[in-house]
């Protein structure tokens, strides 16, 4: 076993051990959390943009200027203040459902499933890393991160169970055609 070996065993372990402590409920919550507050952000942020306008002015001097005739930066501010704000509450209202959650999955037999279901998903979420991470090393012009995949029956294990990021329908197609 090489290095890298050790270092998919280690991140496997770590992930696993996280997951169980954390447990399913606030493993699952923490990734969606993310994603419902990307979504809420982008979806309603431009909705926001005209009572930051009306509620909140900017400094003359962020206004003001050659860039700004002719760029339309104070609507590009405003909408990063509204996405900030919208992602930022949203987060914090996910996170206190899965403080609710996370409270009654401490019942006695609830507890432990939820830590048998954070390990899983602890697991799941380390694998999808190292899969992506396996794949860029193999495909990146780094000699040493390429050998270093070849090198491990790990990184070869995640590589035969996963789809490559550098398969696509053209190279399908031309392997199967034969001059």
């Amino acid at each position: 076993m090489g290095g890298m070996d050790w270092i998919i065993i280690i991140m496997i372990v770590l992930g696993v051990i996280q997951g169980y402590r954390k447990g399913l409920i606030k493993e699952a919550t923490s990734l969606a959390g993310i994603v419902l507050s990307l979504f809420v952000a982008y979806q309603f942020s431009n909705d926001l943009v005209p009572v930051l306008q009306e509620n909140i002015p900017l400094p003359e001097s962020w206004t003001e200027g050659t860039i700004t005739m002719l760029l339309p930066v104070e609507k590009a501010i405003y909408l990063f203040i509204a996405f900030l704000l919208l992602f930022i509450v949203t987060k914090i209202l996910i996170s206190i459902i899965a403080s609710i959650l996370t409270g009654l999955a401490n019942l006695p037999v609830l507890s432990q499933l939820n830590g048998i279901g954070g390990a899983l998903f602890g697991f799941v979420k380390v694998f999808v890393v190292l899969m992506v991470a396996v794949n860029l090393l193999r495909l990146l012009p780094w000699t040493t991160g390429q050998e270093a995949v070849e090198n491990s029956s790990l990184s070869q294990g995640i590589l035969d169970i996963t789809p490559s990021l550098a398969d696509s329908p053209e190279m399908d197609e031309q392997e199967h055609i034969k001059p």
